[in-house]
């Protein structure tokens, strides 16, 4: 997406925020309510004045916003952009949540002298944080902040940040009196920004969950806005892990609150246990697997590399297998004794083969000698790239590098490995993000193949 797009995503997320937030006004306004309380009314003392300095912060904030974004750059990488969206999209929900729940009991600040009786709000999102507000306001600051960093705008959001907090320890105090063990209660039971009160192993893994489940709705999103849409291969798969994440959320919360309507028996949840530790450290094993051939480098004046097709758009490459013919071509250049193999057949949708394509681009862009380049167009998977490939070379002992994308690394080799290639080895090329990560994870799953048809 270009800076543009993402300009109009923060200030979209700045409307909705604060849409909410003077609607609301206007709305309890129109039934007398006097929804603004800071800093009015009340005697020139530390509550006074730390409700000021939160004024204008409130006021500072989104001015040093807006600005940011108009500027449009960032001092971060580009997946900080992306965990800004998430943090915003995440913050203008809870606040919208919060201030929807909180009904005409909602004010702005502390209101001693508002007379109407008003009593504690502790359903809905209130059961999970006593201030959703605030940690909306929160996570829509880091939102922006994460999207166009700078030193000012860092400085303004933690400034804002910490009268926040402030100002919720002077409503603690202020609920405490007026409420009295009712609040107390509330306070054991509910933690200040998101939890259930005292931590507990059981809180623990449902706070992962949680998370789990919002990383994966999120994400999912982003890889049919970065990957193609629904026609990314396993997308799916996002959606099936919030799904379980949904459900094990509900199961625990109710085993939290003593609700639960059936009681697992206790050897079907030591099955559960252990078959998850069993699962998530094999994942965890194998993922360690790919990332450090993802991160490997390869050797100089190898005698071949082979550059693994990836699609074409017409008689382009696609981004993927761009990105593997830009590193084959980088390391060509650089080790100018190294022959490499074009590899990739045509596919149904295609004008030429794969490998044409790469002979093309890596002539025409990388100035690669054609009597350095061999070809391989008859494959059509990976198995059969290296096959044919292996044929061509006619040496298993040759030193070969295997071109691919980095996340795809591992189960090249291990193919490579067991067509015949001896001394094979990893030239990753770039994984692109954001798109990148549904890669790695779904090369889990395809490891798991290799590893069954291996059997």
């Amino acid at each position: 997406m270009t800076n543009r797009i993402y300009q109009i995503i923060a200030i979209f997320f700045m409307l909705i925020f604060y849409g909410i937030y003077f609607i609301k006004m206007l709305i309890q306004k129109n039934k007398g309510i006097v929804t603004d309380q800071i800093a009015k009314g009340k005697k020139r003392d530390k509550s006074f004045y730390t409700e000021l300095l939160m004024k204008i912060a409130t006021i500072l904030a989104p001015i040093t916003e807006l600005i940011s974004i108009i500027i449009g750059k960032s001092q971060l990488s580009f997946m900080c952009r992306i965990f800004g969206v998430y943090f915003a999209v995440v913050g203008v929900t809870v606040f919208g949540i919060a201030v929807y729940t909180m009904r005409d009991s909602w004010r702005a600040g502390v209101a001693e002298e508002d007379k109407e009786k008003r009593n504690l709000v502790t359903n809905g999102i209130y059961n999970y944080s006593r201030n959703p507000a605030f940690l909306g306001f929160d996570l829509v600051y880091i939102g922006i902040l994460l999207m166009y960093f700078n030193p000012v705008l860092l400085a303004v959001t933690l400034f804002a940040m910490i009268m926040f907090h402030l100002q919720i320890l002077r409503e603690e105090k202020f609920l405490e009196s007026s409420f009295g063990k009712e609040y107390i209660d509330y306070k054991n039971r509910v933690s200040r920004y998101a939890g259930m009160g005292k931590i507990t192993y059981v809180k623990i893994v449902m706070y992962i969950y949680f998370l789990i489940f919002i990383w994966s709705v999120l994400y999912f999103f982003t890889c049919i806005a970065y990957g193609g849409g629904l026609l990314l291969s396993w997308v799916w798969l996002w959606i099936l892990i919030a799904v379980f994440s949904f459900v094990r959320i509900k199961m625990l919360i109710a085993r939290i609150n003593g609700t639960e309507k059936f009681k697992v028996p206790p050897v079907i949840t030591w099955i559960y246990r252990v078959a998850a530790t069993a699962f998530i450290v094999f994942f965890l094993i194998t993922e360690a697997k790919i990332v450090d051939d993802m991160t490997a480098i390869p050797e100089r004046n190898l005698d071949y590399v082979i550059v693994l097709g990836a699609g074409l758009n017409g008689t382009e490459p696609s981004n993927p297998y761009r990105v593997r013919i830009k590193r084959a071509g980088e390391y060509l250049s650089e080790n100018e004794k190294t022959i490499v193999i074009a590899s990739g057949g045509q596919g149904e949708h295609e004008q030429i083969s794969e490998a044409e394509c790469a002979k093309r681009v890596l002539i025409r862009d990388y100035g690669i000698d054609e009597s350095r380049i061999l070809l391989e167009n008859k494959s059509t998977d990976t198995h059969e790239n290296l096959k044919f490939s292996l044929e061509i070379i006619g040496d298993p002992t040759a030193h070969v590098g295997i071109v691919t994308n980095s996340f795809h690394e591992h189960r090249a080799l291990s193919i490579a490995k067991k067509v015949g290639f001896e001394n094979a080895e990893a030239v990753p090329a770039t994984t692109l993000l954001p798109v990148g990560i549904h890669y790695v994870v779904r090369e889990f799953f395809g490891m798991v193949e290799f590893y069954i048809r291996d059997m």
